[in-house]
């Protein structure tokens, strides 16, 4: 498994663990927690830095020369094909967002909601390159 592999597992791991909590608290939550949500979310993305950030070190130390070979064009390709399909799902899901805006839901709501629609749509890459580099081993 290649450096960017082992990346795009991490980012995709730590995404659907931490903001699958910060997901599940809001859902939780309902609407009694207002504004208690924005202190949530600040933590919610400091854990996924940190989070990503250690165990991409981590990977880094146990295979230096890996993580320091350039990007060919492989990995380039893969980078693109996983960010075409990505894109397709956050442009598709906006536009159904703001349709739906039109109904006018509080917010918070919409706030959420555009957040898991960006959120989704890092996973999805995640996951196509994954797929992708899979596919090639």
């Amino acid at each position: 498994m290649s450096f960017r592999e082992k990346s795009a597992w991490i980012s995709m791991l730590s995404m659907l663990a931490i903001y699958g909590f910060y997901f599940g608290s809001v859902i939780h939550a309902g609407s009694q927690a207002g504004g208690a949500r924005s202190g949530g979310l600040l933590g919610t993305i400091v854990a996924l830095v940190v989070v990503q950030v250690l165990l991409t070190i981590a990977v880094a130390m146990f295979t230096p020369r890996e993580a320091k070979a350039p990007r060919d064009e492989r990995d380039k390709l893969i980078e693109l094909r996983a960010m075409r399909v990505a894109y397709s799902g956050l442009a598709t899901s906006v536009a159904l967002a703001c349709l739906f805006g039109a109904f006018d839901p509080p917010i918070i709501f919409n706030t959420n909601a555009l957040l898991f629609i960006l959120v989704t749509a890092e996973v999805l890459r995640s996951a196509c390159q994954i797929i992708q580099y899979r596919r090639d081993a």
